[in-house]
C-alpha cells in the first residue's frame, strides 16, 4: 500500500510542477536558473593529475572515529567505475571537490546530469537500476524526494554496512541522522546545512532601525511579536517587511517535530496535522490583512523583483543556497546581511544514497564519507562553492579559515554567515519529514490564499480544505 502511495505521490509532483529551486539545488555562487538542458554524461577525468598512492583496499572500521580509509585503486579496471546520477549540475560541484583532493579516482567516477526536475529524475534512475547499464552508485536527491530512496531497502544500501559508524555521522548536526536513518539503517548522508535565516537589506535597516548590524537586527526580529512590530515600523516608512505572505512558510511549517502522516504495520496511513499549520495560516493572514507585503507569490516575477535595490522589500527568508537565487534576481552584492530571525528552521537539502548493487562499494562509501564527515573537504566545499556544510568541525574552522572571496561573505558585505547558519543548525529537526510533505505545501498554500481572500471564513475551514485534499489526492485521512 505504501509503495503505491509513493508512486501516486510522484505522479502528483509532476502534475503540480513543483519548483526545483525550492528544493535547495543551487549553490551560492550560481544564478537562479531552475532547469538545465539534458546533456551527455560528463566524465570526471583529468589526465594532468597522476594517480597518487592510496593506503588500503578496505574500509577501516577498527576505530569508529578514524573515518573510512581511501581504497587502493591499483589494479582497478572499467568494472570498478561508478556512476553518479543527479537532476542538475549542483552535486557535481561538490563531488569534484572530493575528486580534486583524490585525483586517483577521477577515472572511476562518471557524473550523469539528467537535466530534469528532481522528482522526474526518480524514474530515470529507477530505469538505470533495472537495466544495469551504468548502474547508479551515488544517488543524490532533494529532501522532497530522498525518502523515495532511503525507505526502499531493495535499491539503496545501509551505509552502516559499508563502514560508516554512529561516531562518524555524529560529527554532523543531528538533523542528518534524524532524516537519513530508516529502521535503524543509515540510508543517506549529506554535506549540506540548509538551516534558514533572514536576509535583509542593509540600506533599509539603517534608515528604519538606525543600524545594519546583524545582532541589532536579530533583536528587532527575535520572535514573531517583534517581527510584526518591525513590520509596523517598516510600513510607516513605506517598506514591506517581506514580498508575500507565504514568505514565512518554511520558518513555521518546517519547525514541526511530529510527522503529519504515520504508517501502521499494515501500511495504513493516518493524517495528523499539528498546530504549525494553523499558526502559519494565521500569521500569513496577518501579513496579508496588515498590508505588510507586496502581495507577491513566491517564485513569481514580483517576488523576484523585490530583491533589487529599486524595491521596497526589507527581507527574505532563505538558507545558504538562497544567495544564488538572490544574486540571480539582481540583489546587490554587499547590500545584504543575515540573522537567524524569529524562528530556527531549514529549507531544502540534498541527501546522497548508495545503490545497493554498486560495483565499487568501497569507493562509493569513501566519497560519501569525505562529503559528509571530512572537515577539510567541508571547508573546501564552502570556500569553493559557497555552500554551507553540516560538519561541525568544518564550521568551527570556517570561523577563521573562511576565504576572502567566499560567495556568501561577499554577498553579505563582509559578514561571515557560516557561524549564524551553524548555530541555527543546532536547532533544526528533520525527524518529522515524510514523502508526502511536498504535496501538503501545495495544499496549505492554496488554503492560505483562500483564507486570505475570504474563500474560507475561518482558519478551521482552510485546514479542512487541506484535509480534504489529502484524502482525495493521496488517500490519507484522519483516524476515525
Amino acid at each position: 500500500m505504501r509503495k503505491l502511495k509513493k508512486v501516486l505521490a510522484l505522479s502528483l509532483a509532476l502534475a503540480m510542477g513543483l519548483s526545483l529551486v525550492a528544493c535547495g539545488g543551487s549553490d551560492t555562487a550560481d544564478t537562479a536558473t531552475d532547469a538545465t538542458d539534458a546533456t551527455e554524461a560528463t566524465e570526471s577525468t583529468d589526465d594532468s593529475n597522476d594517480a597518487t598512492e592510496a593506503t588500503d583496499d578496505t574500509t577501516d572500521t577498527s576505530d569508529s572515529s578514524a573515518g573510512i580509509t581511501a581504497p587502493d585503486a591499483s589494479g582497478w579496471d572499467e568494472s570498478k567505475k561508478i556512476y553518479a546520477y543527479s537532476w542538475d549540475d549542483d552535486f557535481e560541484k561538490k563531488l569534484n571537490v572530493v575528486l580534486d583532493a583524490y585525483p586517483e579516482y577521477k577515472d572511476y567516477v562518471e557524473y550523469i546530469n539528467l537535466g530534469v526536475a528532481s522528482e522526474e529524475s526518480l524514474e530515470s534512475i529507477d530505469n538505470a537500476i533495472t537495466s544495469g547499464d551504468k548502474y547508479p552508485s551515488l544517488i543524490p536527491a532533494d529532501i522532497g524526494s530522498a525518502k523515495y530512496w532511503t525507505e526502499d531497502d531493495s535499491k539503496t544500501a545501509n551505509l552502516y554496512d559499508l563502514g560508516f559508524t554512529e561516531d562518524m555521522i555524529n560529527q554532523d548536526y543531528s538533523f542528518v541522522k534524524e532524516f537519513a536513518e530508516y529502521n535503524g539503517a543509515l540510508k543517506a548522508v549529506t554535506w549540506q546545512n540548509t538551516a534558514g535565516s533572514v536576509f535583509y537589506r542593509r540600506d533599509i535597516a539603517k534608515e528604519v532601525f538606525g543600524t545594519d548590524d546583524p545582532e541589532a537586527i536579530q533583536a528587532e526580529l527575535a520572535d514573531w511579536d517583534k517581527f510584526f512590530a518591525a513590520a509596523d515600523k517598516l510600513k510607516e516608512k513605506g517598506y514591506s517587511i517581506v514580498a508575500g505572505p507565504k514568505e514565512i512558510y518554511y520558518a513555521i511549517i518546517n519547525a514541526h517535530t511530529q510527522p503529519w502522516v504515520t504508517v501502521a504495520d499494515d501500511g495504513t496511513e493516518t493524517l495528523t496535522l499539528d498546530s504549525s499549520v494553523s499558526d502559519f495560516l494565521e500569521k500569513a493572514k496577518k501579513l496579508y490583512d496588515g498590508g505588510y507585503t507586496l502581495g507577491a507569490t513566491t517564485w513569481d516575477g514580483d517576488w523576484a523583483a523585490g530583491m533589487t535595490d529599486d524595491s521596497k522589500v526589507f527581507c527574505y527568508f532563505g538558507c545558504p543556497w538562497f544567495i544564488g537565487v538572490m544574486t540571480g534576481n539582481g540583489a546587490t552584492e554587499g547590500n545584504w546581511a543575515a540573522c537567524v530571525g524569529p524562528q530556527s528552521y531549514y529549507w531544502g537539502g540534498t541527501f546522497v544514497s548508495i545503490g545497493k548493487d554498486t560495483p565499487n562499494p568501497e569507493l562509493a562509501a569513501f566519497i560519501c564519507y569525505e562529503l559528509a564527515c571530512d572537515p577539510e573537504i567541508g571547508v573546501q566545499i564552502t570556500n569553493i562553492t559557497g555552500d554551507a556544510v553540516a560538519n561541525k568541525e568544518a564550521n568551527t574552522r570556517l570561523e577563521s579559515e573562511i576565504a576572502s572571496d567566499n560567495a556568501g561573505v561577499k554577498f553579505l558585505g563582509g559578514q561571515n554567515p557560516y557561524a549564524t547558519w551553524a548555530a541555527a543548525a543546532e536547532n533544526v529537526d528533520q525527524s518529522a519529514v515524510t514523502y508526502s510533505d511536498k504535496f501538503f505545501e501545495q495544499y496549505i498554500s492554496d488554503a492560505m490564499n483562500g483564507y486570505n481572500t475570504g474563500t474560507y471564513a475561518t482558519v478551521d475551514d482552510a485546514i479542512q480544505y487541506v484535509k480534504d485534499q489529502a484524502a482525495t489526492e493521496l488517500g490519507i485521512k484522519e483516524a476515525e
